[in-house]
């Protein structure tokens, strides 16, 4: 976790909200998996992400969109979950066998059970374990995988999908999504500042230290919030770029910096850095999570500096995060900001 209480210009911070949590006591990576999986056992999960139109109708329209690459062909779906992508490639892609990994036992036994609902028992197999230790009897075409998390890599799942991509994935295959970024803009917190600052004077008594004691607890963590766009004090700038994720090197993502520049547009005062992501399917077909785009599961994720800093408008702002996975939990990152 997060210190809180290192200066403002350098804080270490560590989302936890979302995945899976692990017991400080237990550093064992097999642990952390564990109960990984079994958090993604639980239904309400999958009805979250269900409900998530703009994430669903990308992946339907990136598969009617390269159904020639996909008809006929054989898919392989990491972390299948209920099945959705498996079944979206079989019935929308026409693909001729699917093959939907899913390590956690009961997600698997109810995606089995969709599957047969829709007929599609023929062409969806379920394959229950972990992607790096199964093993399917043919190489594939297409890889789908809807593997994102907060701030894009929070879960770290992304190194299983391009595990999965090295041992099963034909010279030339397809990869769904294909790219992926992570944006970044300054913004305010007006509504958390006046609360902050107006607890210096209630009914003439001083309750500082709660003002204090909240906005510290923001910072011991990034904050998986919706960000309206009106916040911004500048435009977006691209923090990260993994490329062609068909290229992409197994552990590349262990550690990252983003250097940072942004133009203040307007003057107000920076609480933090916001971070989104957004995925290409190589088919112009895209999946954002910006501000102001249709809202997703995903949100936003703010990363508070621990200070309301005056900005003017032209003035240049930077920042530099540093993304590290954390070594206590892989499947999360501490992220630094120097300002």
């Amino acid at each position: 976790g997060g210190d809180g209480v290192e200066p403002a210009s350098k804080r270490r911070r560590v989302e936890e909200g979302g995945g899976a949590e692990e017991d400080p006591a237990s550093g064992d990576s097999n642990d952390v998996d564990d109960e990984y999986f079994d958090s993604y056992d639980d239904l309400s999960i999958h009805s979250l992400m269900l409900g998530d139109a703009p994430r669903v109708d990308a992946y339907l329209a990136a598969i009617r969109a390269q159904r020639d690459l996909i008809q006929g062909r054989v898919v392989l779906d990491v972390g299948a979950g209920s099945g959705i992508l498996s079944m979206l490639a079989a019935r929308h892609g026409g693909a001729s066998r699917v093959y939907a990994v899913e390590a956690a036992p009961g997600m698997a036994r109810i995606a089995r059970d969709l599957v047969a609902r829709n007929g599609l028992a023929d062409v969806v197999h379920v394959v229950e374990g972990r992607v790096e230790e199964i093993t399917l009897p043919e190489k594939v075409d297409v890889i789908v995988s809807e593997w994102m998390g907060f701030y894009l890599v929070h879960e770290s799942m992304l190194e299983s999908v391009l595990s999965a991509r090295d041992r099963w994935l034909k010279p030339g295959g397809l990869m769904m999504p294909s790219s992926a970024r992570i944006w970044a803009a300054p913004v305010e917190a007006e509504e958390l500042r006046r609360h902050v600052e107006g607890l210096a004077s209630v009914h003439g008594l001083d309750l500082a230290p709660i003002g204090e004691a909240e906005l510290a607890r923001r910072c011991r963590e990034p904050q998986v919030e919706l960000v309206e766009a009106g916040r911004l004090l500048a435009s977006p700038t691209l923090a990260v770029d993994l490329g062609d994720l068909a290229t992409r090197a197994v552990g590349a993502m262990r550690e990252f910096v983003a250097d940072l520049s942004f133009v203040a547009l307007r003057s107000g005062r920076a609480a933090g850095i916001a971070l989104w992501f957004d995925v290409g399917f190589g088919s112009r077909v895209e999946l954002a999570t910006s501000p102001g785009a249709p809202a997703t599961h995903w949100k936003q994720t703010v990363v508070y500096l621990g200070v309301f800093a005056p900005v003017e408008p032209g003035e240049v702002l930077s920042a530099k995060l540093t993304f590290c996975q954390s070594t206590e939990n892989p499947r999360q990152y501490d992220i630094t900001v120097e300002t």
